[in-house]
């Protein structure tokens, strides 16, 4: 880790003005004040298809999920404030975190960008 921790900040909902989004920031402010350097993202300004590996085997990983993934690595940490649906996360958050676990060659390990991360 640098030694000004780099935190990644996202709310797990896609509503314009979603509650979870306003949180994610807000923690986000904090986490600066505190003396981290952080980036807060919408997963609305990342659209990706469903994860469906048979689209991945055919089409390779989108390039959104590519960005998102590498803003993963390029983290230390993460703020992640979601709402929860039928008892889990959101189908969006979901999406997300399955396009961004999958290792990009035979050699990756699952879960490459999720591993040593703060949550």
């Amino acid at each position: 880790m640098s030694a000004t921790p780099k935190i990644l900040a996202l709310g797990g909902s896609l509503r314009r003005d979603s509650y979870n989004q306003k949180l994610a920031a807000l923690v986000a402010a904090g986490a600066k004040a505190a003396g981290a350097e952080v980036t807060v993202i919408s997963l609305h300004d990342f659209p990706m298809p469903l994860f469906d590996e048979d689209l991945e085997a055919t089409s390779g990983k989108p390039a959104m999920a590519k960005r998102l993934k590498q803003l993963f690595a390029d983290h230390d940490g993460l703020i992640i404030a979601s709402p929860e649906y039928n008892s889990s996360v959101t189908a969006a958050l979901k999406n997300a975190i399955d396009w961004v676990s999958r290792a990009d060659s035979a050699d990756e390990k699952p879960f490459p960008h999720w591993l040593g991360k703060r949550r």
